[in-house]
């Protein structure tokens, strides 16, 4: 069997020369700096200063045609139609039992074109669901992106010379100093990413590192943005939980996920509408925090009330900011007011082979905020 291609980004020489400890994680195929030096550090840095982080990873695919908006009107769980060029919104895309594939970002750039961005991809099911209406799926992942987060974010902008005045959702195509890029606020944690070709992303990166100098700017690997993420109650696909593969799945829920608001109930004709409107109601689980009275991350653990299993965790951090481990979770309805106690169970390690009980605490979500966000 023919192993894939792993590729690196357009800031990879940047990135490998910050790489103090060598660290490297692939997403999507992609071969990215897990962190630079310190994770807890970097996190810290988003929340006090400014960082940037290499979000090429993410799946970029422009879908074009003449009825493209009827096509996404078929897929996509919000109304499109109603967006002018230069704005966005988020939404899902199900399966036909209801299940989520995914979510992302659906950015108008012209009357027959939108760009979907998302964590996940999902090339086959949506080319072949665009081909009835002749719709094509053009890849943009050659393009580099970076995230610039944190509250010297704006700042850090300024000083590139690049505009400040984006709302969230909204993006700009422009001409920076001889160079094409696109300035978004597609991300949820209150800061902006600009986009550029393969061979302009060294200079990019250079750019926006010089203007965030005298701002304490420092780069952040996936596991900070990783921390972000889950401190802002994000929970993403195939880090998370599995997305629904199999076009009849009616499961992961989208309540289940916390997503309910990424669905417009009166937009009428979306795939997967009757199922999920048949099984909103019944879905016993919701999307919650866990705090852990430990220092101990624990991931897709059970958890337990009076020695019943009520739900699980999904990815859990140490959160340098709440200095505790913290999780997302996947927990009964009648367990899941912020305040109920649960139990789980810490993994074992090299240093604590043993098997310990922790106390944990259900918290409502975003276990942090974030100025200007738009989770999920």
């Amino acid at each position: 069997m023919k192993k894939p291609v792993v590729r690196a980004t357009p800031f990879h020489a940047r990135a490998a020369a910050a790489n103090l400890e060598n660290t490297w994680v692939t997403r999507n195929g992609i071969t990215l700096a897990s962190s630079y030096a310190d994770a807890n550090d970097e996190a810290l840095a988003a929340r006090l200063r400014v960082v940037i982080a290499d979000i090429s990873w993410r799946w970029r695919v422009m879908l074009e045609g003449p009825r493209v908006v009827e096509f996404l009107a078929k897929l996509v769980t919000r109304d499109v139609s109603k967006l002018a060029p230069g704005a966005s919104l988020k939404a899902l895309w199900l399966a036909d039992g209801g299940g989520v594939r995914g979510a992302g970002v659906f950015a108008r750039y012209g009357r027959e074109s939108f760009l979907l961005a998302a964590s996940a991809p999902d090339p086959d099911w949506i080319a072949e669901a665009a081909a009835p209406y002749d719709v094509k799926l053009r890849d943009m992942n050659e393009e580099g992106g970076l995230a610039i987060v944190g509250p010297t974010a704006q700042a850090t902008l300024q000083a590139a010379q690049l505009p400040v005045d984006l709302e969230p959702l909204a993006f700009r195509k422009l001409s920076w100093r001889g160079i094409e890029v696109t300035l978004s606020r597609f991300g949820e944690h209150g800061g902006f990413e600009i986009w550029c070709a393969p061979d302009d992303g060294v200079l990019v990166w250079d750019r926006i590192a010089r203007a965030g100098e005298s701002f304490g700017l420092e780069p952040a690997g996936v596991a900070a943005m990783d921390m972000l993420d889950l401190e802002a109650g994000i929970a993403r696909p195939e880090r998370d939980y599995e997305p629904a593969r199999d076009g009849t799945a009616s499961g992961p829920s989208p309540v289940a996920l916390g997503l309910e608001s990424l669905i417009d109930v009166e937009h009428q004709v979306f795939n997967g509408r009757a199922a999920y409107l048949a099984s909103r109601e019944k879905e016993p689980k919701r999307l919650a925090g866990i705090e852990i009275d430990s220092d101990t991350p624990a991931p897709f653990t059970p958890l337990l009330l009076k020695g019943r299993v009520v739900g699980h965790t999904l990815r859990s951090v140490w959160s340098p900011v709440l200095r505790r481990a913290i999780a997302l979770a996947q927990i009964d309805v009648s367990c899941f007011a912020p305040g109920t106690k649960l139990t789980l169970t810490l993994p074992p390690s090299l240093a604590v082979p043993e098997l310990r009980t922790a106390s944990a605490c259900v918290t409502a979500l975003p276990f942090l905020k974030v100025p200007d966000s738009i989770a999920p």
